[in-house]
């Protein structure tokens, strides 16, 4: 990287700002229950200003620096629809072709319109209507609950409707395992696996060497952040996290990708310098590697599709979610939307309110990405108009999100921003939102909970049961379990979670405390249904089991591999989802 000597604004009293600001980005750390947290900012075209705090490995007492690399989840996105702008560019991809065109088996059940006519910006964007199916999609303890083979079979027989209708582009849903659809067809017009394609048209070309798509990348890289939780002790637990993800290409671009400040720094470097080129201006300098050639294409493509997400906050400023990204204008509540703080709740409540930065300010623009992954969260914000980019990485997910705090933090301090909000406080009402929405989700548990009540024959539960077409789920014996048996998906040993009677014909696996779901990776497993089974009986014998893996969707029916019973029959009979 290299800075120019631009200086047309005050960076030494923006730098004054910014270090004195470090204090309650540490304080957000702490508060967060983070082992680290490591931030970085381009301002004007320089790179003025980077900073980390805490051990990115705990049990080897190693500091996080600015070359450390972390999960940024969903902040892969933004890097998968730049290689599909690469091929935009090269005319082997069409932004409106239909996933099906390049994937002739995606064919979703529920709804053939999704098939004839679903895009690329469709799966970008997130208005395919198919319904979320990250606790499918990802198990526990760091597995897939799927493979990659399987993923367009098991995206084709999800829900795409609710009790409003069939959703596509007509609702706006957020959509890991759909949006994974792209890395597949980059596959198939490339001849390369995704994150080959990855690796040699942008990590190499832009020498983001701190950038990890592979295993083998991880495992010979002697920088990485672990994530962690704290126990209720103080100690450190360690997550398992997917450590070969280029195994599923869908996943790894969803979520599935690590990084470090300078190299996001760069990639934002290269998205704001292509930005301004395909519009015709380039008012800040070029700040990417000397020798490089920028590969991006066709940025301003990705932010000319959009879906509007109107905020009711007084200001009712421009919001809406592009491909891969999101844009606003500033003061708004909608900063953080899919941070862990918004998730893209439009429930504004009063703290979000209270606690808009810059209501007395410049307007300005700004896109963004947020990263929510099993032990880790990211923030990177882009503001064209300012030469700006902003970078916050943290090595922990627990009821508050560090990075999502410390960006704002920084842009509030790096603008002068008036009224001056106190975020430290904002995120402390953040934390305890989180521990009671946890809490009140354990209650909503304990409401149905009746163990007295189970008194199934273990052998008759035990078996396999396949949903959504592929998804198989195991129920195994277990001599250490509450109940005698344990769950196991996607035949993954290592995804076993015990299970307990919940009531006559349930069973649940739902760690009940924070602590223990988080370390067991279920960051995901947030409505107490997705962590039962109820059992359905068909002439005295188990057939099946509801499973709702999602709050705002239908439980589906897991069918048990019976011999002289088809599947088929078990579906007609009680149907592939619970619509009442």
């Amino acid at each position: 990287m290299v800075n120019s000597a631009n200086k047309k604004f005050g960076r030494k009293d923006a730098i004054e700002r910014l270090q004195v600001a470090m204090t309650d980005v540490e304080e957000a750390m702490r508060i967060a229950k983070a082992p680290s947290i490591s931030v970085g900012i381009i301002h004007e075209g320089e790179i003025i200003f980077r900073q980390s705090f805490g051990l990115r490995d705990v049990a080897g007492n190693h500091k996080a620096d600015s070359d450390t690399s972390y999960l940024i989840g969903s902040c892969s996105k933004m890097i998968t629809v730049a290689a599909l702008g690469i091929l935009v560019e090269e005319g082997k991809l069409s932004w409106d072709d239909t996933i099906q065109s390049h994937l002739p088996t995606f064919n979703p059940v529920e709804d053939p319109d999704i098939a004839q006519h679903a895009t690329l910006f469709d799966a970008a964007r997130h208005s395919t209507g198919l319904a979320s199916a990250n606790t499918i999609f990802t198990g526990p303890n760091g597995t897939f609950s799927n493979t990659a083979h399987d993923h367009i079979a098991m995206l084709n027989g999800l829900p795409t409707s609710n009790s409003s209708g069939q959703r596509f582009r007509s609702w706006w849903y957020y959509n890991n395992a759909a949006f994974g659809v792209l890395a597949q067809i980059i596959e198939t017009v490339s001849d390369l696996k995704f994150f080959e394609f990855v690796q040699n048209r942008i990590l190499e070309a832009l020498k983001l060497h701190q950038t990890t798509v592979s295993g083998d990348e991880l495992e010979s890289n002697p920088n990485i952040a672990w994530p962690y939780v704290q126990t209720a002790r103080g100690t450190w637990s360690p997550i398992p996290s997917y450590t070969t993800p280029e195994l599923h290409s869908p996943f790894l671009a969803s979520m599935g990708m690590r990084s470090s400040v300078n190299d996001m720094l760069t990639f934002l470097a290269a998205i704001m310098n292509r930005y301004n080129e395909e519009i015709g201006t380039d008012p800040f300098p070029q700040i990417i590697t000397p020798n490089t050639i920028n590969p991006l294409r066709r940025v301003a493509d990705m932010w000319d599709y959009w879906w509007e997400r109107p905020i009711e906050d007084g200001f009712e400023n421009d919001t809406a979610y592009m491909l891969g990204w999101y844009r606003t204008t500033m003061p708004t509540i909608a900063l953080g939307m899919t941070s862990l703080h918004g998730c893209m709740n439009t429930n504004v409540n009063d703290s979000w309110n209270m606690n808009i930065i810059g209501r007395e300010s410049k307007s300005r623009t700004l896109y963004g990405s947020h990263g929510i992954s099993n032990g880790g969260v990211a923030t990177a914000y882009v503001i064209p108009e300012s030469g700006t980019a902003i970078v916050a990485l943290s090595n922990a997910a627990d009821a508050c999100d560090a990075a999502d705090t410390a960006s704002k933090i920084l842009l509030q301090a790096l603008f002068d921003l008036k009224p001056k909000v106190d975020l430290v406080s904002y995120m402390i009402s953040e934390r305890d939102r989180g521990i009671k929405q946890h809490e009140s989700m354990i209650s909503h548990w304990k409401r149905g909970y009746d163990a007295k009540k189970y008194n199934e024959v273990h052998e008759d539960v035990s078996g396999i049961y396949i949903g959504l077409h592929t998804s198989r789920i195991d129920i195994v014996q277990s001599e250490t379990a509450a109940a005698g048996l344990a769950v196991i998906f996607a035949n993954n040993s290592t995804s076993s979670c015990d299970l307990e009677p919940y009531n006559d014909l349930a069973l649940s696996f739902l760690p009940l405390d924070h602590g223990s779901l988080l370390a067991r990776g279920m960051i995901d497993w947030d409505y107490y249904k997705v962590g039962i089974f109820e059992f359905v009986k068909d002439e005295g014998n188990i057939v099946g089991f509801w499973w709702q893996w999602d709050e705002f969707d239908y439980p589906g029916l897991w069918v048990k591999k019976r011999k002289g019973i088809a599947e088929h029959e078990v579906l007609d009979k009680f149907g592939r989802f619970r619509k009442s």
